[in-house]
């Protein structure tokens, strides 16, 4: 298996000029006369339009397109509020990949989607094997869990699947899904990669648990309506000294620095979830689904833990890239997809998360990755048998190797 990839990134203010700039940037890493047949494109808000879009498809011709918009973009060299990066991949003859979409969501809800979803990116590989997938998906999606839940009900519970959420600029307004010469809300788009294809994962939060264990007595979905048998929201009232009104004022730094953590059996860390709204029952509106009768904690985070998280993450990913590949795997590519929530704690030491991976991996390697309103993937590292969740507050590092 082999793979060449090239990365640009553009902050040009034109939205045309950008994407030309960062695409001619990828294709001049390539070696020799090879083309690309998958471009990967993360931007921030502002170019999420057609115009991108087609002047990738007029530069490359027949090419894969797959990506979606975020509050900023992670690359080489550095964290940027206003950029295109395209990450350009040629694939060997001996690699087998497929790519799709699913669009309309909301009408077809999250399970149905995703079971069609997962057909539609089997459908492309026949009898191929298959390692690996990649996904994009609308942000706001409600119950954007259940998406998982119906790819795996296609693709296997077992079967590693790793992608992010899309953002706007933290307005929970819009997002956008980026698939060929389609620009789509409501939507997601993804990719898998099969014969024999090296790479390895790591996610981690850094969030630490706080106070005793507690329990969701009464959930529906992602609606946490009673813990310990009292309405959930209250969890919150007594730790933190404020009433619901004050919560609610609070809400957006509480679900950074305070959410909720499940403790999963026979897992390292907490699931984390995100508080989105608080109900007038005083139930909680989680970010992705809580099961009832789940023994959860209060976390919280620093910037410390977080730099150790990220530190961790790329360095497990290194280590399952090496129990396939050998003990010294050639890294073609990292991809990151890094929670808003660790943009909003760490601020301007953002990217130190971004130096970590950039170390870990060795110079020379393309990295990029985007914010997002969530992350998709199992929760261990190198052991990929085990369920693939969505989470908040991770970041999370694909390693591609050969």
């Amino acid at each position: 298996m082999s793979i060449q990839a090239g990365l640009g990134i553009s902050t040009d203010k034109d939205s045309l000029k950008a994407v030309r700039e960062a695409a001619l940037q990828a294709r001049q890493r390539f070696d020799g006369n090879a083309s690309p047949n998958v471009a990967i494109v993360f931007s921030s808000i502002e170019f999420a339009h057609l115009t991108m879009l087609k002047t990738i498809s007029s530069m490359f011709g027949h090419i894969d397109v797959l990506g979606c918009s975020t509050t900023a973009v992670l690359c080489n060299q550095g964290v940027f509020r206003h950029a295109v990066a395209v990450l350009l991949l040629n694939m060997s003859p001996d690699t087998y990949y497929t790519t799709g979409s699913i669009t309309d969501i909301k009408y077809k809800t999250a399970i149905k989607a995703g079971e069609e979803f997962g057909e539609k990116l089997l459908a492309g590989l026949k009898s191929a094997r298959r390692d690996l997938g990649i996904i994009f998906s609308d942000g706001l999606i409600d119950k954007s869990s259940n998406l998982i839940y119906g790819m795996q009900e296609r693709l296997g519970t077992s079967f590693p699947v790793v992608g992010a959420l899309a953002m706007d600029n933290l307005r929970y307004s819009k997002t956008f899904v980026y698939y060929n010469q389609s620009v789509e809300s409501d939507a997601a788009c993804g990719l898998i990669l099969g014969g024999g294809v090296n790479f390895g994962l790591g996610i981690r939060h850094g969030w630490k648990p706080l106070g005793k264990p507690r329990y969701i007595t009464r959930a529906s979905g992602n609606i946490a309506y009673e813990i310990d048998d009292i309405p959930a929201a209250t969890v919150y009232e007594d730790y933190l000294d404020c009433d619901i009104k004050e919560l609610r004022l609070e809400l957006r730094r509480i679900g950074t620095f305070y959410p909720i953590g499940i403790y999963l059996q026979g897992e390292e860390e907490y699931l984390l979830r995100n508080i989105t709204d608080i109900g007038e029952d005083g139930s909680l509106i989680l970010q992705g689904n809580i099961p009832e009768n789940s023994q959860i904690r209060l976390m919280i985070g620093t910037k410390e833990t977080c730099f150790t998280a990220a530190e961790q993450a790329v360095h497990e990913a290194k280590e399952a890239l090496s129990v396939k590949a050998g003990a010294c795997p050639k890294i073609k590519f990292a991809l990151v997809f890094d929670s808003i929530s660790r943009y909003m704690l760490l601020g301007r030491d953002a990217e130190k998360e971004v130096e970590a991976v950039k170390r870990a991996v060795g110079p020379g390697v393309p990295v990029i990755g985007l914010y997002t309103y969530g992350e998709q993937g199992p929760l261990k590292s190198i052991d990929y048998h085990g369920k693939v969740y969505l989470h908040n507050q991770t970041i999370s590092v694909l390693l591609v190797g050969e």
